[in-house]
């Protein structure tokens, strides 16, 4: 896998050129799409440009393929941006979190196993 492409999709989400970013995040095969790194980048993507049910949707199929922290910290902020501050502090919460994301993965079965 290519991770300068990654790489460079990062820095200009940093730069705030998000529409530059989509752009080749859409220019990416298939075999990203179980990519760890890909998922939260468009995550991110989602969240900045307030598609937050897509953001939960791809940060909960990134955790299908690893834990990362700032998976979960993306996660809880998308879900503090939508008014639900307590399950935005279970997700922040280390003992909590695993629990938490699997009754959201339960709740949420028909959107990230599409």
């Amino acid at each position: 896998m290519n991770n300068n492409k990654l790489l460079k999709i990062n820095e200009l989400i940093k730069q705030g050129k998000i529409q530059e970013a989509q752009i080749e995040v859409l220019k990416l095969g298939v075999e990203y799409h179980k990519d760890l790194e890909y998922l939260f980048i468009r995550g991110i993507l989602f969240y900045k440009s307030k598609l937050y049910y897509a953001a939960i949707d791809s940060l909960l199929v990134a955790l299908e393929f690893g834990k990362s922290d700032k998976i979960y910290e993306l996660l809880s902020k998308v879900y503090y941006k939508l008014g639900n501050k307590e399950l935005s502090n279970k997700i922040l919460d280390i003992n909590l979190r695993s629990a938490t994301v699997d009754m959201l993965k339960n709740e949420l079965s028909g959107i990230y196993r599409k």
